[in-house]
Protein backbone atom coordinates (compact mmCIF):
# COMPACT_ATOMS: atom_id res chain seq x y z
CA UNK A 1 0.00 0.00 0.00
CA UNK A 2 1.13 3.68 -1.09
CA UNK A 3 1.79 6.53 1.30
CA UNK A 4 -1.31 8.07 3.02
CA UNK A 5 -2.97 10.54 0.98
CA UNK A 6 -2.40 13.70 2.52
CA UNK A 7 -5.07 15.06 4.19
CA UNK A 8 -6.86 11.98 4.85
CA UNK A 9 -7.85 11.09 8.44
CA UNK A 10 -6.57 8.14 10.15
CA UNK A 11 -10.37 6.71 10.42
CA UNK A 12 -10.45 7.08 6.71
CA UNK A 13 -7.29 5.38 6.07
CA UNK A 14 -8.63 2.54 8.25
CA UNK A 15 -11.73 2.48 5.88
CA UNK A 16 -9.34 1.93 2.97
CA UNK A 17 -7.55 -0.68 4.17
CA UNK A 18 -10.38 -2.65 5.52
CA UNK A 19 -12.24 -1.90 2.19
CA UNK A 20 -8.48 -2.87 0.56
CA UNK A 21 -8.58 -6.25 3.06
CA UNK A 22 -12.36 -7.30 2.02
CA UNK A 23 -11.60 -6.93 -1.70
CA UNK A 24 -8.65 -8.89 -1.66
CA UNK A 25 -11.04 -11.94 0.06
CA UNK A 26 -13.43 -11.44 -2.49
CA UNK A 27 -11.08 -12.33 -4.77
CA UNK A 28 -9.15 -15.36 -3.10
CA UNK A 29 -12.57 -17.15 -2.59
CA UNK A 30 -13.57 -16.20 -6.26
CA UNK A 31 -10.22 -17.60 -7.48
CA UNK A 32 -10.94 -21.27 -5.90
CA UNK A 33 -14.70 -21.58 -6.90
CA UNK A 34 -13.80 -20.37 -10.50
CA UNK A 35 -11.26 -22.93 -10.53
CA UNK A 36 -13.07 -26.03 -8.68
CA UNK A 37 -16.72 -25.14 -10.08
CA UNK A 38 -16.13 -23.24 -13.10
CA UNK A 39 -16.92 -19.66 -13.94
CA UNK A 40 -20.84 -20.23 -15.05
CA UNK A 41 -22.09 -22.12 -11.91
CA UNK A 42 -20.55 -19.77 -9.47
CA UNK A 43 -22.69 -17.12 -8.55
CA UNK A 44 -22.16 -14.11 -6.50
CA UNK A 45 -23.89 -15.32 -3.82
CA UNK A 46 -21.63 -18.11 -3.28
CA UNK A 47 -18.51 -16.11 -3.32
CA UNK A 48 -20.22 -13.87 -0.75
CA UNK A 49 -20.47 -16.76 1.30
CA UNK A 50 -17.07 -18.11 0.75
CA UNK A 51 -15.28 -14.64 1.42
CA UNK A 52 -17.48 -14.85 4.49
CA UNK A 53 -19.09 -11.49 3.24
CA UNK A 54 -22.75 -10.15 2.64
CA UNK A 55 -23.82 -10.37 -1.08
CA UNK A 56 -24.46 -6.85 -1.05
CA UNK A 57 -20.69 -5.78 -0.52
CA UNK A 58 -19.42 -8.41 -3.16
CA UNK A 59 -21.93 -6.28 -5.16
CA UNK A 60 -20.66 -2.72 -4.01
CA UNK A 61 -17.18 -3.76 -4.78
CA UNK A 62 -16.98 -5.06 -7.88
CA UNK A 63 -20.77 -4.60 -9.53
CA UNK A 64 -20.51 -7.86 -11.95
CA UNK A 65 -19.10 -11.36 -11.68
CA UNK A 66 -17.14 -10.78 -14.84
CA UNK A 67 -15.29 -7.59 -12.87
CA UNK A 68 -14.15 -10.16 -10.75
CA UNK A 69 -12.67 -12.55 -12.71
CA UNK A 70 -10.80 -9.58 -14.26
CA UNK A 71 -9.34 -9.04 -11.23
CA UNK A 72 -8.54 -12.69 -10.20
CA UNK A 73 -6.80 -12.84 -13.94
CA UNK A 74 -4.80 -9.45 -12.96
CA UNK A 75 -3.66 -10.41 -9.61
CA UNK A 76 -2.78 -13.43 -11.06
CA UNK A 77 -0.96 -12.45 -13.71
CA UNK A 78 1.10 -9.85 -11.47
CA UNK A 79 1.49 -12.48 -8.67
CA UNK A 80 -0.11 -10.76 -5.81
CA UNK A 81 -1.88 -7.77 -5.28
CA UNK A 82 0.30 -5.07 -5.30
CA UNK A 83 -0.48 -2.04 -7.46
CA UNK A 84 2.85 -2.90 -9.54
CA UNK A 85 2.39 -3.33 -13.11
CA UNK A 86 3.96 -6.25 -14.88
CA UNK A 87 6.54 -4.64 -16.30
CA UNK A 88 8.03 -2.75 -13.21
CA UNK A 89 7.94 -5.96 -11.46
CA UNK A 90 11.65 -6.86 -10.08
CA UNK A 91 12.17 -9.49 -12.35
CA UNK A 92 12.24 -7.06 -15.39
CA UNK A 93 13.84 -4.31 -13.57
CA UNK A 94 16.99 -7.33 -13.75
CA UNK A 95 16.67 -7.63 -17.00
CA UNK A 96 16.98 -3.99 -17.99
CA UNK A 97 20.25 -3.40 -16.33
CA UNK A 98 21.33 -6.91 -17.37
CA UNK A 99 23.79 -6.17 -19.95
CA UNK A 100 24.71 -9.73 -21.46
CA UNK A 101 22.54 -10.14 -24.33
CA UNK A 102 22.04 -13.99 -23.19
CA UNK A 103 21.56 -13.67 -19.72
CA UNK A 104 19.16 -10.80 -20.48
CA UNK A 105 16.78 -13.27 -22.45
CA UNK A 106 17.39 -15.87 -20.01
CA UNK A 107 15.74 -13.65 -16.91
CA UNK A 108 12.55 -12.57 -19.01
CA UNK A 109 12.29 -15.94 -20.39
CA UNK A 110 12.09 -17.34 -16.73
CA UNK A 111 10.27 -14.47 -15.57
CA UNK A 112 7.49 -14.59 -18.46
CA UNK A 113 7.37 -18.49 -17.67
CA UNK A 114 6.43 -18.42 -14.10
CA UNK A 115 3.51 -15.49 -15.33
CA UNK A 116 2.14 -17.83 -18.17
CA UNK A 117 2.58 -21.53 -15.18
CA UNK A 118 0.51 -19.81 -12.81
CA UNK A 119 -2.30 -17.81 -14.91
CA UNK A 120 -2.77 -21.47 -16.87
CA UNK A 121 -5.55 -22.50 -14.24
CA UNK A 122 -7.55 -19.56 -14.70
CA UNK A 123 -6.76 -18.83 -18.11
CA UNK A 124 -8.53 -22.41 -19.34
CA UNK A 125 -11.49 -21.15 -16.81
CA UNK A 126 -11.45 -18.15 -18.58
CA UNK A 127 -11.79 -20.08 -22.33
CA UNK A 128 -14.44 -22.14 -20.80
CA UNK A 129 -16.47 -18.89 -19.91
CA UNK A 130 -15.37 -17.17 -23.37
CA UNK A 131 -17.44 -20.18 -25.40
CA UNK A 132 -20.81 -19.05 -23.68
CA UNK A 133 -20.37 -15.90 -22.43
CA UNK A 134 -19.61 -12.59 -24.50
CA UNK A 135 -18.58 -10.46 -21.94
CA UNK A 136 -15.69 -13.19 -21.22
CA UNK A 137 -14.97 -13.85 -24.43
CA UNK A 138 -13.77 -10.21 -24.74
CA UNK A 139 -12.01 -9.86 -21.84
CA UNK A 140 -10.33 -12.82 -23.40
CA UNK A 141 -9.36 -10.91 -26.51
CA UNK A 142 -8.07 -7.96 -24.40
CA UNK A 143 -5.92 -10.15 -22.60
CA UNK A 144 -4.40 -11.65 -25.35
CA UNK A 145 -3.55 -8.49 -27.14
CA UNK A 146 -2.17 -7.19 -23.94
CA UNK A 147 0.20 -10.23 -24.07
CA UNK A 148 1.39 -9.53 -26.74
CA UNK A 149 2.15 -6.01 -25.93
CA UNK A 150 3.63 -6.87 -23.04
CA UNK A 151 5.59 -9.45 -24.36
CA UNK A 152 6.69 -7.21 -27.61
CA UNK A 153 8.37 -4.69 -24.62
CA UNK A 154 9.86 -7.75 -23.23
CA UNK A 155 11.46 -8.86 -26.54
CA UNK A 156 12.51 -5.09 -27.44
CA UNK A 157 14.05 -5.09 -24.07
CA UNK A 158 16.04 -8.29 -24.89
CA UNK A 159 17.32 -7.02 -28.30
CA UNK A 160 18.51 -4.20 -27.12
CA UNK A 161 21.14 -6.22 -25.88
CA UNK A 162 22.00 -7.52 -29.15
CA UNK A 163 23.08 -6.14 -32.44
CA UNK A 164 20.60 -4.00 -33.89
CA UNK A 165 17.60 -6.62 -36.02
CA UNK A 166 15.52 -4.69 -38.76
CA UNK A 167 11.96 -4.42 -38.07
CA UNK A 168 10.81 -8.02 -40.00
CA UNK A 169 13.21 -9.47 -37.68
CA UNK A 170 12.66 -7.83 -34.62
CA UNK A 171 8.56 -8.55 -34.95
CA UNK A 172 9.23 -12.60 -36.31
CA UNK A 173 10.92 -12.58 -32.84
CA UNK A 174 8.02 -11.20 -31.16
CA UNK A 175 5.84 -13.72 -32.85
CA UNK A 176 7.91 -16.56 -31.33
CA UNK A 177 8.22 -15.29 -28.07
CA UNK A 178 4.12 -14.94 -28.06
CA UNK A 179 3.68 -18.53 -29.22
CA UNK A 180 6.13 -20.60 -27.09
CA UNK A 181 5.32 -18.79 -24.09
CA UNK A 182 2.32 -18.87 -22.92
CA UNK A 183 -0.57 -20.86 -20.75
CA UNK A 184 -1.06 -23.13 -23.76
CA UNK A 185 2.06 -24.77 -24.25
CA UNK A 186 2.32 -24.81 -20.44
CA UNK A 187 -0.54 -26.46 -20.09
CA UNK A 188 0.49 -29.10 -23.43
CA UNK A 189 3.66 -29.84 -22.33
CA UNK A 190 3.68 -29.76 -18.60
CA UNK A 191 -0.07 -30.54 -18.43
CA UNK A 192 -0.57 -33.56 -21.19
CA UNK A 193 3.07 -34.44 -21.14
CA UNK A 194 4.23 -34.61 -17.99
CA UNK A 195 7.33 -32.17 -18.38
CA UNK A 196 8.38 -30.42 -14.76
CA UNK A 197 8.17 -26.53 -14.99
CA UNK A 198 11.64 -26.24 -14.73
CA UNK A 199 12.21 -28.40 -18.15
CA UNK A 200 9.57 -26.39 -19.64
CA UNK A 201 11.53 -23.48 -19.01
CA UNK A 202 14.42 -24.84 -20.03
CA UNK A 203 13.50 -25.54 -23.09
CA UNK A 204 12.15 -22.09 -23.92
CA UNK A 205 15.70 -20.77 -23.20
CA UNK A 206 16.52 -22.96 -25.91
CA UNK A 207 14.32 -22.38 -28.35
CA UNK A 208 14.73 -18.58 -28.01
CA UNK A 209 18.06 -18.77 -28.11
CA UNK A 210 18.07 -20.38 -31.60
CA UNK A 211 15.65 -17.72 -32.68
CA UNK A 212 16.96 -14.24 -31.23
CA UNK A 213 21.00 -15.69 -30.65
CA UNK A 214 21.31 -18.12 -33.66
CA UNK A 215 22.18 -20.75 -31.11
CA UNK A 216 21.58 -24.65 -31.40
Amino acid sequence: MGDPIKGKSEAGRRREERARRTRERIVDAARTLFLEDGYVPTTMEAIARSAGVAPATVYQAFGTKLAILARVLDVTIAGDAAPVGLLERDWVERARVEPDGRRRLTIVVEGAAKVAARTAAIKEVLRDAAATDAGAAELLRQDTARRHATQKVLIDLVLDALAPRPKRARDQAVATFFALVNSDTYRLLVGDLGWSTPKWTRWLVVMLERELLGTG
